[in-house]
């Protein structure tokens, strides 16, 4: 190679490792995290501050469909970044929020103590559950806050005329009656209550009958419904808000034995998420504190919300928004 070639080649390289090594300029946001409430993270590598978004996950049924936009619009509402994912498994929700896939969603008091940490029930009050729950997630470096006390507890819910029939009101006269049956009577279920402890297998053990496995019939959730109104089973899983019980007229098994624990909803997130996000604590505070206090009155307004959807069949987002603008907490 000529001489004068090399040399102004090795003039050009290092002309170019003294720039890449040079001082690199800072991008100020278009707000500071102060002015918008909302914190400000920095990409890795690049010294360039962003506002990450906030992952709000859901179950896949109506409640939680309803809840998670609650959620997501009253952030958004108030400059939050928002990333809204519905309509998963619990199990798939659980993993989510506990690998920090998820950043924030509401679970129910129960399910967490039961089916995520493998918990036996023990006749827990709602606030001892509550309690519970919140104290084994911080473990995690999950923080638990306040709840909704509506108790969306499991139930098994028969026709009014079935009732009057067969003189069956609460589940020791269900199981009475299956047995009576030998295991034969219709029963519709989604997935996730056939298999989950506190589902169909815990309750057959805790009141003593079985169904034969030919005469249960697992669907998608909300799809439980039409089998009962359509006579194609004698009894369906409910959830203690289903606004299909109202509608129908159906009974409500009584769990006179008291299986199932309190299903009390509460939002719950991750601490770093939290310790990201000044204020997001006390934005999702306001959302809880306009359900009433009073257990019947607060599982009465949550079987308002879902009635929006399921029987007045608007959208999910559309009757959070209303919701929300009635309570005054957006315009």
């Amino acid at each position: 190679m000529n001489r004068k070639v090399l040399v102004g080649f090795l003039l050009i390289l290092i002309s170019v490792l003294v720039f890449a090594g040079g001082k690199k300029e800072t991008v100020t946001p278009a707000a500071a995290p102060e002015e918008t409430g909302v914190a400000t993270a920095e990409a890795k590598g690049t010294g360039v501050p962003f506002k990450a978004p906030i992952s709000i996950g859901t179950k896949n049924f109506t409640e939680q469909f309803i809840v998670g936009n609650l959620m997501a619009i009253l952030l958004e509402d108030r400059g939050y970044d928002i990333e809204l994912k519905t309509g998963m498994a619990s199990t798939v929700l659980r993993e989510a929020m506990e690998n920090g896939s998820l950043d924030l969603s509401m679970d129910y008091t129960g399910t967490q103590w039961l089916s995520y940490t493998g918990h036996a029930f023990k006749g827990e009050s709602p606030a001892e559950m509550y309690k519970a729950a919140k104290e084994s997630d911080a473990e995690k470096g999950l923080v638990w806050l306040a709840p909704i006390w509506c108790n969306n507890t499991y139930a098994i819910a028969i026709t009014s005329e079935f009732s009057k029939a067969n003189k069956v009101t609460n589940l020791s006269q269900f199981a009475e009656y299956v047995k009576g049956k030998e295991g034969k009577v219709e029963l519709a279920s989604d997935f996730e209550f056939y298999s989950r402890p506190d589902g169909i297998l815990g309750l057959q053990v805790h009141y003593g009958f079985a169904f034969n496995p030919d005469y249960v019939t697992t669907v998608l959730p909300g799809l439980t419904f039409e089998y009962l109104a359509s006579g194609k089973s004698v009894a369906t899983m409910v959830f203690g808000t289903d606004s299909a019980v109202v509608k129908n007229n159906w009974i409500v098994l009584q769990d006179d034995k008291n299986f199932w624990p309190p299903y009390d909803l509460a939002p719950y997130l991750s601490q770093e998420a939290l310790d990201a996000n000044p204020g997001l604590a006390d934005v999702l505070g306001e959302l809880i504190t306009a359900f009433p206090d009073e257990p019947a009155a607060a599982r009465s307004a949550m079987t308002a919300l879902n009635a929006k959807v399921d029987i007045d069949l608007m959208e999910p987002e559309d009757a959070a928004r209303e919701w929300l603008q009635a309570k005054g907490l957006i315009k």
